[in-house]
């Protein structure tokens, strides 16, 4: 007689009404105190939630060292609202208002939008949720309250900033600026390895040599910014130049908040008194080279920017090219910047071109037409539209194979044993006889909530940053509109799609996937080649170019 499958209806019905629920956790310092009580919050939150058997585990989602006064640079606060309007996240749980946003207008304009999306949001401390009726006024009182408590907080720092700033308190943090230290008295001292390679570039720049030859220079002689340790390019140079504190003098509050609880800051234009303190500290140039360095900076701004003044500079750079930031040299590694060739004439031509090649050829790359560009972009976009189901199915392969997953799971399973293991040696402790039974017994617990921490911190990364699934829908959701092949670029969110484009040769690109963000450019999957065609003089070029998943 056959076997025969009883199947439970109510226990699929059961299944299927299980929530997906995560929980938002942020500190707005990177102090030891605040991770760790962050770390708590992410081990109370997964136990929390996986103990509950109609809930599926989401994640923790966290941000460190960010504000609740803004939303925009809280990268996994959007990544987590983001998954939820694609129908990843049923309800999210957060301790308080103020943890999820300090902000009342960004509150319940994002609550709002959940709402659309049949999400709800838990907010511990006050114990409203936001599918209550009533939310919206008693978050507005809260909200306006969490908000009106961070005006406090920033005007009473500001006072304190001002107070110091009168009284000539010069605010150095001599970690970020080369040339200076400070002594075992809390001293501002100068740094004389480091005071030389300040000195070279004043004299460098003195002598006529532009800002891309200096950072050339400095990296060839295998120096590194003091600030992140990082090589020194053009913007690194310039910070260096037109910081008066190598003078000996301080400048104070050149800079400001845009308002009250932000944390952008612009340029103070006499809207706030600036204080001048003279001989605040050691200097490392003369007042003279000062003089002279900035007499040459001024001069070249009015030769190719018509202007010194900072306000209108900064207004320039407000109409960037779309391609600003997204094209890079795959020679030198510096980005190609937009150039149009021959303005004022009817046969104009729109061109990228590598930043070292700028004021003279320095790199052996290619200058690329714009229209080039986008024909080769354009064909791969439109291929993927054309072939999306075989894209995305190839590109999930991918993203489950992906080293960073790999890794990730490798690790859990290492911890999973290790974990085992302790536990193990817990349970031969029958009876604790001795004292150095009892020191044994501690140490096998403390190793083993290290390891419990650990686990859970990966296996949250594969929930939310890593996570698989979620990535793939948000590549879904930026093709899902696209039943036709585009013309334009601007029709398409390229920026959002791809990382970056590198540029090996006029006729060789790659467009870069780069789904976990990974420092590394190790090619974890290429898509197959596609070649275009392009003219110069008359005469016909092939271009061959491929999308690279990294």
């Amino acid at each position: 007689m056959s076997a025969v499958e009883i199947i439970d209806l109510n226990q699929i019905e059961k299944e299927n009404a299980k929530q997906n629920v995560c929980a938002y956790a942020r500190v707005s310092t990177t102090k030891e105190l605040q991770a760790t009580s962050l770390a708590l919050q992410v081990e109370t939150y997964t136990k929390l939630i996986t103990e509950k058997p109609e809930w599926n585990f989401s994640g923790v989602f966290y941000d460190v060292g960010k504000s609740g006064t803004d939303t925009k640079h809280r990268t996994q606060f959007n990544q987590m609202i983001e998954l939820a309007k694609a129908g990843g996240i049923d309800l999210i749980i957060t301790k308080s208002i103020s943890r999820f946003t300090r902000n009342t207008v960004d509150c319940l304009k994002i609550i709002q939008d959940l709402k659309r999306h049949k999400v709800e949001v838990w907010f511990e401390k006050e114990n409203i949720s936001s599918f209550d009726p009533k939310v919206e006024l008693t978050m507005t009182i809260y909200a306006s309250v969490a908000e009106e408590e961070s005006k406090i907080n920033s005007e009473n720092t500001l006072w304190g900033v001002k107070k110091r700033f009168e009284d000539g308190v010069v605010p150095m943090v001599t970690s970020k600026v080369l040339g200076y230290k400070r002594d075992k008295d809390n001293n501002i001292i100068v740094d004389d390895k480091e005071a030389k390679i300040v000195r070279k570039i004043f004299n460098l720049y003195a002598r006529g040599y532009s800002l891309y030859y200096i950072a050339e220079k400095l990296n060839e002689a295998g120096h590194k910014t003091k600030y992140k340790n990082l090589p020194y390019k053009k913007g690194a140079v310039r910070g260096i130049l037109i910081n008066e504190k190598y003078t000996g003098n301080a400048l104070l509050q050149k800079s400001k908040r845009k308002k009250v609880g932000s944390r952008i800051g612009e340029k103070n234009q006499q809207t706030h008194p600036k204080y001048y303190v003279e001989n605040s500290h050691p200097k490392i140039i003369t007042k003279a080279l000062w003089d002279k360095v900035h007499a040459i900076r001024n001069q070249r701004m009015m030769k190719y920017n018509h202007t010194t003044d900072i306000v209108k500079l900064k207004e320039q750079a407000k109409h960037k090219s779309i391609y600003s930031g997204f094209v890079q040299c795959g020679v030198c590694d510096k980005n190609y910047h937009f150039k149009v060739n021959n303005k004022k004439e009817k046969w104009a031509t729109e061109t990228l071109i590598c930043a070292s090649n700028r004021e003279k050829k320095t790199c052996e790359n290619d200058a690329l037409f714009v229209k080039t560009f986008e024909n080769q972009l354009l064909s791969h976009i439109n291929d993927m539209i054309k072939n999306k189901y075989e894209f995305l199915n190839t590109l999930h392969e991918v993203l489950v194979s992906h080293p960073e997953i790999r890794k990730l799971n490798i690790d859990n399973h290492t911890l999973e044993d290790k974990l085992d293991e302790v536990n193990e040696h817990i349970k031969s402790l029958v009876s604790i006889d001795s004292e150095f039974e009892v020191k044994v017994l501690e140490e096998l617990k403390e190793r083993k909530a290290s390891i419990e921490t650990a686990l859970t911190g990966n296996r949250n990364k594969l929930l939310t940053s890593h996570n698989v699934e979620t990535k793939l829908k948000q590549y879904k959701l930026l093709l899902k509109d696209y039943k036709k092949p585009i013309s334009s670029l601007s029709d398409f969110p390229f920026k959002a799609f791809f990382d970056k484009a590198i540029v090996y040769s006029r006729d060789r690109l790659e467009f870069i996937l780069n789904p976990f963000n990974t420092d590394e450019d190790k090619i974890t999957y290429s898509f197959p080649e596609l070649m275009t065609y392009y003219t110069i003089r008359k005469t016909t070029h092939q271009s061959i170019s491929k999308v690279i998943c990294i």
